[in-house]
């Protein structure tokens, strides 16, 4: 699940904005690939 930076409404993993509020999730720290600039 991808938690809205906004609203923090819980979307679906394959969602792009929010269902609650339509904000966009690419910034969200739910969503990536797992890997921190530590993980180098």
């Amino acid at each position: 699940m991808i938690t809205c930076n906004v609203c923090g409404h819980l979307n679906p993993p394959s969602a792009l904005v929010c269902e609650n509020c339509g904000s966009d999730l690419s910034d969200s720290p739910d969503l990536g690939g797992g890997f921190d600039d530590d993980d180098r």
